[in-house]
């Protein structure tokens, strides 16, 4: 168990969770299973991809930014002080398992943090996800136990094609999951990683991106 925030995916955390495993006497067969958000994942999945040359990961996110995202395309990573996921490494998990009950538990806010992500998958590349999701946004605000799985799977299995078509960021690919991503990031930054949600922030950016392409031609009213 490690402390919510960014402040536990640092190398202190990942170094503590080396010597809890030197304790167990981890071998490369054992896996690791990541239960929890998107810090848990990308620590645990770093510490994964770097003890004894890499053990099994497992993804079991539980908030559905993580669910639809950080869960989703190997990025695993730690903080430095002067920027988030400057350490880290492309390392696939061997599974995702994804319990959509688990997020009857998360506060609204956080919630809004994660269907922006997958909005951001709709605007990207599908048009009709993101109709639907304009027809029953009061079902999905009430996480609909129907209509809620099937939205986070297509939003899911888009950023799983775009990684399979581009995993490491070596074709240009899949830069197009980085939309709203610049803006995002710098609100971040600024702010301290303190005052936004990295959804909020994206959502933010989504915007910010629209009208720098609209004021230099390229993107319609």
């Amino acid at each position: 168990s490690i402390p919510a925030g960014e402040e536990s995916k640092s190398l202190a955390w990942a170094e503590r969770l080396y010597q809890w495993l030197v304790s167990q006497r981890a071998e490369r067969g054992d896996a690791i299973i990541a239960l929890g958000g998107g810090v848990v994942g990308d620590l645990a999945g770093f510490v994964a991809a770097t003890y004894a040359r890499g053990l099994p990961l497992v993804q079991v996110p539980t908030s559905l930014l993580a669910m639809v995202d950080a869960s989703i395309g190997g990025k695993v990573a730690v903080n430095l002080p002067q920027a988030k996921n400057l350490v880290g490494a492309f390392y696939q998990p061997r599974l995702v398992f994804m319990d959509v009950e688990s997020l009857q538990t998360l506060p609204e806010r956080e919630l809004t943090s994660g269907w922006a992500e997958v909005l951001k998958h709709a605007l990207i590349l599908d048009p009709s996800l993101l109709v639907e999701m304009e027809r029953n946004a009061s079902r999905l605000k009430a996480l609909d136990r129907e209509l809620t799985p099937q939205i986070i799977a297509r939003s899911s299995a888009i950023k799983g094609r775009l990684v399979e078509e581009d995993e490491k960021e070596t074709l240009g690919r899949r830069t197009i999951l980085n939309y709203g991503h610049t803006i995002g990031h710098a609100l971040e930054a600024v702010t301290g990683y303190q005052r936004l949600l990295h959804g909020e922030a994206v959502a933010i950016g989504m915007v910010g991106a629209a009208m720098v392409g609209n004021a230099v031609g390229v993107t319609p009213a």
